[in-house]
């Protein structure tokens, strides 16, 4: 058969049909031959200096096709990449670009018609015969197959081609099917996972990384994910892919990602399955069950109660879980051993059932406790959000990340929950963000204090809404407390303080601000116990959103209190 962009003599390989090793990297590879070959000891590899060529009477390359062929093919890998690159929903373009690269001169010619990992890169935006062609090229090297649901328009690959070949899919899907023994990386984003069934159920015994993206739900049949034959594979990522759970995943995998939204709840796995799957990949790293993976109730997960074996991943860095009932989270996070996390999620982002937070709680897990206390002591910021049956408790800084979204009967219980396990690690933190939803009582805060309390290097405060808790906040704020060496104030280190809806508790806030700072800047005064207020006021910056407007006299009482330097410009509410 005659070549499709005519680059010469046609010498390449038939393809083979045996299992081979991964194969080496191109780029690192080539990069040491060429520095060992071309330049001299100790000469850094990049633009050339006096003494780095190993003879006097060498010269640097006058032409682009004078350079060293594995330089040149150093540069043709940079070129790709941009191309290989591209997540599941983009791409299309290698072939063009190689046809592209090809014509800059016959040197470059001759070296992509004679490198066969320039071949082995098979799109399915391209003909039959294309796919054919670049498979003969490819030789004996691994390949990597995307598929691409859409091209962009103003892209018309037939046309590039040269030829009228019409593109056939199911021509990919059954070249890609029959050569899986030879797959190192597999990308693909289609309708319905139907099309690629075949692919996913072929052994793959070279495969690195799949991402496999379906875009809704109608094939029900579920795949065993290479039919068990995927040692290698380290990255996988699955959207809307009804997998056999209880088949295990890849032993070797590193990074697994899982997502559903608006699946069968015969697809979604019973925490049970996700524990017993992940047992066999003690070299994971991170796990991210998204989308909706839920059940309407707790009776659909019979068993959780009972205990299992432990499952010991002492690689694991991230762990996110959402949408699953706190019921199902808690079962998997008491049944993993794993170091401190750098990042822990767990979110429900849609609320369909509310249970007790205590279940997550209690037994405690030591995934949970040792993530918040790792994270703790060098964050950066605390957000707390307490609403009806609703929390956020996020922990973010360079100790790492932790973040719960949940929807409870109970949310005060987990502020107890921080007060008591972490009182050592919270007195550090620097920042507090707090809110609290306007539906609740004051006595359905009874754990706020004591964290707040707990809370004693705070420097920048921020409350979005906490007319709930305001007159928990000014009791911390307006009046000192007796310690055993004397009369002390909450949060002497307090410099930043933004009270967004002050507006709405304005005496109140006028009240917490004169008590701690007194009735001006140039009043020297104290408390009814003696002890000296804040003089001056020490804020460098406060923001109260919108009482300039609405209440334009308790906003200039605070402004001669703390000085007109300090208040910030807010919008204005409407």
């Amino acid at each position: 058969m005659s070549e499709p962009y005519n680059y010469g003599s046609n010498n390449s390989q038939k393809a083979t049909h045996a299992a081979l090793p991964p194969p080496k990297s191109t780029s690192s590879g080539n990069r040491n031959i060429v520095e060992k070959r071309f330049l001299a000891p100790g000469a850094a590899f990049g633009p050339l200096k006096a003494g780095d060529l190993r003879s006097p009477q060498d010269s640097p390359p006058r032409r682009i096709n004078d350079l060293p062929t594995e330089l040149i093919i150093l540069i043709l890998d940079a070129a790709l990449d941009e191309v290989v690159t591209l997540p599941y929903y983009q791409g299309g373009y290698y072939l063009d670009r190689l046809k592209t690269l090809a014509a800059v001169c016959s040197t470059w010619r001759s070296t992509i018609q004679n490198t066969p990992s320039f071949w082995a890169h098979i799109e399915s935006t391209i003909t039959s015969d294309e796919m054919n062609y670049m498979l003969r090229k490819s030789g004996k090297r691994n390949l990597a197959f995307r598929y691409v649901m859409k091209a962009d328009s103003g892209h018309d690959f037939r046309s590039l081609a040269g030829l009228d070949s019409p593109l056939d899919s199911s021509y990919f899907f059954e070249l890609a099917s029959s050569n899986m023994f030879r797959c190192s990386s597999l990308l693909a984003g289609v309708t319905s996972y139907r099309q690629l069934a075949h692919i996913l159920e072929s052994p793959a015994p070279v495969l690195r990384d799949a991402t496999v993206i379906a875009s809704d739900c109608r094939f029900n049949e579920p795949v065993s994910l290479f039919g068990g034959q995927a040692g290698g594979l380290e990255t996988l990522w699955l959207s809307h892919i009804n997998i056999q759970w209880d088949s295990g995943l890849p032993p070797k995998l590193r990074r697994f990602k899982v997502s559903y939204t608006n699946a069968p709840i015969a697809w979604l796995p019973h925490p049970r399955q996700v524990v017993s799957a992940l047992s066999n990949c003690s070299g994971l790293e991170v796990v991210d069950l998204s989308g909706a993976i839920m059940v309407p109730g707790p009776l659909e997960w019979p068993g959780l109660g009972v205990q299992g074996p432990m499952v010991e991943l002492p690689t694991l860095k991230e762990l996110k879980i959402e949408n699953m009932m706190i019921a199902g989270s808690a079962y998997i996070i008491q049944h993993l051993s794993t170091p401190p996390l750098q990042n822990l999620e767990l979110t429900e982002r849609l609320r369909i059932h509310s249970e007790p937070v205590a279940l997550l709680l209690y037994p405690p897990s030591r995934l949970l406790l040792e993530s918040i206390r790792g994270a703790l002591p060098s964050c950066d910021k605390v957000i707390l959000e307490i609403g009806y049956q609703h929390l956020v408790l996020e922990i973010e800084g360079v100790g790492g990340h932790v973040h719960l979204l949940l929807h409870c009967t109970d949310p005060d219980e987990l502020t107890r929950w921080l007060a008591e396990e972490f009182a050592s690690e919270l007195s550090s933190v620097p920042e507090l963000k707090l809110g609290v939803s306007s539906m609740l009582y004051e006595s359905e805060l009874q754990s706020l204090p004591k964290l707040i309390e707990a809370l004693k290097s705070v420097v920048r405060l921020h409350c979005p809404l906490v007319q709930a808790a305001a007159g928990v906040l000014v009791e911390h704020l307006a009046w000192p407390y007796l310690a055993g060496d004397g009369w002390r104030w909450h949060w002497p280190r307090l410099k930043h303080l933004r009270l967004d809806e002050a507006y709405n508790w304005n005496e109140l806030a006028l009240t917490m601000l004169r008590e701690r700072y007194g009735a001006s800047q140039e009043e020297n005064g104290g408390t009814s116990d003696g002890i000296p207020k804040w003089y001056p006021s020490p804020l460098t910056t406060l923001s109260l959103r919108g009482m300039d407007v609405l209440h334009p006299e308790t906003y200039q009482e605070i402004l001669n209190i703390v000085g007109e330097e300090v208040m910030e410009e807010d919008a204005c509410v409407d």
